[in-house]
């Protein structure tokens, strides 16, 4: 199997602040919308993408709010940081260097979903290998 594309899909009972959340803070664009499902996409990055979805019945699962995390490399993480820091954003880790190799720090999104937030930087000698 070759896959072309890979889009996750939040399946939630409400879009309550999703849509707005990620176009003021992430300055995301809406790439389709209607009553069950709403796509949103950086902004010049299509092939990025975040799905919801109202479930179809009440057979389908829906997301329960824990858990998901997801990750968005930056450029910089210290501008993004102090860019994000000086707004309404719940801060669930402040800002680190990780001996994996990455600088990051997590921001809570809607549905309780978090954002982990990373500019590569030199692993450790344990992570190197």
């Amino acid at each position: 199997m070759k896959l072309k594309r890979m889009v996750p899909i939040i399946t939630l009972g409400e879009f309550d602040g999703i849509k707005e959340f990620y176009q003021k803070h992430f300055d995301f664009k809406v790439i389709f919308e209607a009553e069950n499902f709403l796509s949103l996409s950086p902004k010049n990055q299509e092939a990025i993408e975040i799905s919801f979805m109202k479930p179809g019945d009440d057979n389908q699962t829906q997301f329960k709010s824990e858990g998901l995390t997801y990750c968005f490399e930056v450029d910089d993480v210290d501008a993004e940081h102090e860019r994000l820091n000086g707004r309404s954003l719940t801060i669930l880790q402040e800002i680190r260097d990780n001996p994996w190799g990455n600088r990051s720090f997590i921001v809570e999104a809607p549905a309780g979903v978090s954002l982990y937030i990373y500019s590569p930087i030199p692993p450790t000698e344990e992570f190197r290998q």
